[in-house]
């Protein structure tokens, strides 16, 4: 078991799902800052919030917990390139707003 994949895989299944850290928060009864944290490997979840974590996102705790996502999930290099495609979308949309 890879704990340190933890904090990826927690923000891999997050976006995946289309969930904010502050969505996250609020379900967990937690501030979005702590939610952060977990997601930055500042701070480690309590087995408690770990498991409700895992609940949230629909996945078992050790799905969870090591590097081996499910196959429809995306990877962290993949959301690199749709976040980097998003922004250029975002960048065209201004640009043809201002020809307007």
């Amino acid at each position: 078991m890879n704990i340190s994949d933890f904090p990826n895989n927690l923000r891999v299944l997050r976006t995946a799902r289309g969930y904010t850290q502050a969505y996250m928060g609020h379900k967990l009864h937690i501030q979005r800052q702590s939610y952060c944290n977990y997601e930055n490997g500042q701070r480690s979840p309590s087995l408690e919030i770990t498991s409700s974590i895992a609940e949230i996102l629909g996945v078992d705790l050790n799905t969870l917990i090591t590097a081996k996502l499910p196959a429809d999930v995306l990877t962290k290099e993949d959301l690199a390139v749709l976040e980097d495609y998003l922004s250029l979308q975002i960048e065209q949309l201004k640009m043809n707003s201002a020809e307007s």
